[in-house]
């Protein structure tokens, strides 16, 4: 009973949206275990056991995940959230020595800069650039520290973000400072609904 238990809850844990809807209190049991009993075990002889080891770990899952959230939430509303417009996202084989970047990230074999527009004039003379993306905003989220305590915040931001189709171009986080980069056409909506969860 404790192996199917085990694997009941591996097969939960790779699949991050039954977290939800386990969370969420939507789900069927009995279906869930005939399909985890037949993917898992290759067979429904162990349906029973399987919903049983379900719902053993939803009601484990549910008071976690909700103490979760409360924490995440505490870290969003400490949080602040700034706009600066006109930026533009640069990807070279070599560092860039005479450009005035916001930001930067050095990857294997690749830098990644994120700069104000104003710089890319610089930056087309340089030939070992890659790859240009221009007409983005910066979106800064600044946190509290306790955001390097609590696992989930910037999982909780980036799904916000792509449930509402929103595509973030680049994302830098750095301690308590979290650089998300997005297209204009995104910009306002991504803003208002990261400004609702920072309230």
């Amino acid at each position: 009973m404790e192996r199917i238990s085990e694997l009941v809850w591996l097969y939960i844990k790779r699949r991050p949206f039954l977290k939800e809807i386990i969370r969420e209190r939507i789900l069927n049991y009995s279906a869930l275990a005939r399909k985890i009993s037949t993917e898992a075990f290759g067979t429904k002889k162990y349906e029973d056991a399987v919903k049983m080891a379900l719902i053993r770990i939803s009601n484990k899952l549910i008071k976690t995940e909700e103490d979760l959230e409360g924490k995440i939430l505490k870290v969003l509303k400490g949080s602040s959230v700034s706009i600066l417009s006109k930026v533009a996202v640069v990807t070279s084989t070599r560092e860039l020595m005479d450009v005035d970047y916001l930001s930067f990230v050095e990857g294997k074999g690749f830098f990644t800069y994120i700069v104000e527009v104003k710089e890319l004039e610089k930056v087309r003379k340089t030939k070992t650039i890659l790859w240009i993306e221009s007409n983005l905003n910066l979106i800064s989220i600044h946190s509290p520290p306790s955001l390097e305590e609590i696992p989930g915040v910037i999982s909780h931001i980036l799904n916000a973000l792509a449930s509402e189709g929103i595509n973030v171009v680049e994302f830098i986080s750095c301690y308590t400072d979290t650089l998300l980069v997005v297209r204009e056409s995104d910009t306002s909506r991504a803003y208002e609904l990261l400004a609702n969860l920072t309230k």
